[in-house]
C-alpha cells in the first residue's frame, strides 16, 4: 500500500471518544461487531453492537459483568451501557482452597453470524479471589459464549463450550481473539489451552457449528506451543484470498501461522518486516483487518518512544501484510490510535462496518472516574472493501 500510487488502497483514520468511566471502575476489553441492514433514521445502514466490561481501579483482573450499548449512526449516539444478569459473575461465591472464589466472563469479542441472523459472544473465564480481586494463581478457565438477537435485543445466558473427553485440559480459553464464520455458517474459533493461568499454552482452531442458540465443538486442527515464556496465547485468526493467517502471543514476541483449510497450519514463525526485522511486539495480542484488497496486522511494538509503557502496549499501529512472505511492510505502518501519556493500549478490537468503514475499538486503562476512556478508531477506506455487504 503506498498513497503515492494512483489508485493504491489508501485509507484516512479518525479517533473518537465514548462512554464515561463509573465511578468506581474504568471499561476495559472493549470491541464491537456491525450488525448488517438495520433501518435507522437515516436510512439502511448497520447497527453496531459493542461490549465491554468494568474493571476495578485496584487488583489484576478485576472484572466485573459484561455490559453492551449500541448505535445507530457509527458511534454518534450510544445507548447507555447496559448491565445483563445473563453476562454477570456468578453471585455466589464459592470456596475453594480456602479461598473465596467467584467466576466471570472475560476478554469477549462479539460477531455476527450472518446464517442464524445473532451475534455469538464468546470469550474466557476468570476464578477471581475477592479479598484479593486478582485471578487465582492456577486457577482453571473455560471458554465461555453467549448469543444476542439483534430482533428482541436477547442475550442469552453465558454458559461454556463443551468439549470431549478426549480434550481433558483444565484451562482453555478464547479470549481476546478473533474468530471467522465460514460460508456454510461453521465458525473457526482461535483458542489456546494448557494445565493453568502460568503454564505452557498451546493455540489451535477449534471447528464448531452454532444453531442460533448452542455453540457446538466439532473438532480442532493443529497444535502450536514453544517452550518457553507461556507457549502461545491469545491466537487470532483472518481469511485472504482462499489462505488463513493465525497470529499468536507469546511472552517474547509474536507469531505467525497459514492455512489452506482453516485447521492445519505449518509450522510458526516469528512476524517480522520486509527487511528480516522482527517486528518486536511481545508478550500482547495482535489482530487483522482484512479488505479485498489487502490484509493488515493491528499490534503495538517496541521502538516507538514508548519505554515508558507497560509491555510498549501504545501506540496501535497497523501496516499491510504481504500473503506470499508473511512479512509486514514496513513502508506501510502507521499510527491508527496514538500513544497518550503511559496508558497501554494492547486490549482491543477490530471490525468491518461497511464496505467503506472499518473500526478499531480499545479501552484504555485510566485512574480518574467519569474520563472517556473507550476510543475508536474509524478507518475510511479510499476503495470499497468487497468482503463486507452494503
Amino acid at each position: 500500500m503506498h498513497a503515492d500510487t494512483p489508485g493504491a488502497l489508501d485509507y484516512t483514520t479518525k479517533v473518537t471518544r465514548h462512554f464515561a468511566c463509573p465511578e468506581d471502575a474504568f471499561w476495559f476489553q472493549a470491541r464491537a461487531t456491525a450488525i448488517p441492514n438495520q433501518r435507522s433514521d437515516s436510512g439502511r445502514q448497520p447497527s453496531i453492537l459493542l461490549t465491554m466490561q468494568p474493571h476495578g481501579f485496584e487488583g489484576t483482573h478485576n472484572y466485573k459483568g459484561i455490559v453492551s450499548s449500541l448505535t445507530n449512526d457509527f458511534g454518534r449516539n450510544w445507548q447507555f451501557p447496559t448491565a445483563h444478569k445473563e453476562l454477570d459473575i456468578r453471585t455466589r461465591p464459592r470456596e475453594e482452597n480456602g479461598r473465596s472464589i467467584y467466576e466471570v466472563p472475560v476478554d469477549a469479542t462479539p460477531m455476527y453470524h450472518p446464517q442464524t441472523g445473532k451475534v455469538i459472544l464468546t470469550g474466557a473465564t476468570f476464578q477471581v479471589d475477592t479479598k484479593t480481586n486478582k485471578d487465582v494463581p492456577g486457577g482453571t478457565s473455560d471458554v465461555f459464549y453467549a448469543a444476542y438477537d439483534p430482533k428482541t435485543h436477547a442475550w442469552s445466558q453465558w454458559t461454556t463450550l463443551e468439549f470431549p473427553a478426549s480434550f481433558p485440559w483444565p484451562y482453555k480459553r478464547t479470549g481476546c481473539c478473533q474468530a471467522l464464520v465460514e460460508p456454510n455458517g461453521d465458525v473457526l474459533l482461535p483458542i489456546y489451552f494448557g494445565e493453568h493461568n502460568n503454564s505452557i499454552h498451546y493455540a489451535t482452531i477449534a471447528r464448531c457449528k452454532f444453531d442460533g442458540e448452542k455453540l457446538s465443538y466439532v473438532e480442532h486442527g493443529s497444535e502450536h506451543k514453544l517452550d518457553f515464556g507461556r507457549g502461545m496465547s491469545e491466537p487470532s485468526l483472518a481469511k485472504f484470498e482462499g489462505q488463513y493467517f493465525m497470529t499468536m502471543r507469546n511472552d517474547q514476541g509474536a507469531y505467525v501461522s497459514t492455512s489452506s483449510d482453516g485447521l492445519r497450519f505449518s509450522e510458526a514463525e516469528p512476524w517480522r518486516f520486509d527487511d528480516g526485522e522482527e517486528l518486536g511486539s511481545y508478550n500482547t495480542q495482535q489482530h487483522f483487518l482484512t479488505h479485498s484488497d489487502g490484509l493488515f496486522l493491528v499490534y503495538t511494538r517496541r521502538g516507538l518512544d514508548n519505554d515508558d509503557v507497560m509491555r510498549h502496549r501504545a501506540p496501535l499501529v497497523m501496516a499491510q501484510i504481504d500473503p506470499q512472505t508473511r512479512r509486514v511492510l514496513r513502508d506501510t505502518e502507521r499510527i491508527v490510535v496514538p500513544k497518550e501519556g503511559s496508558e497501554a493500549l494492547g486490549n482491543f478490537g477490530v471490525c468491518n462496518i461497511t464496505p467503506n468503514i472499518s473500526w478499531i475499538v480499545v479501552a484504555k486503562r485510566v485512574t480518574t472516574p467519569g474520563e472517556k476512556n473507550v476510543l475508536v478508531a474509524q478507518i475510511e477506506w479510499n476503495r470499497p472493501n468487497l468482503l463486507v455487504n452494503d
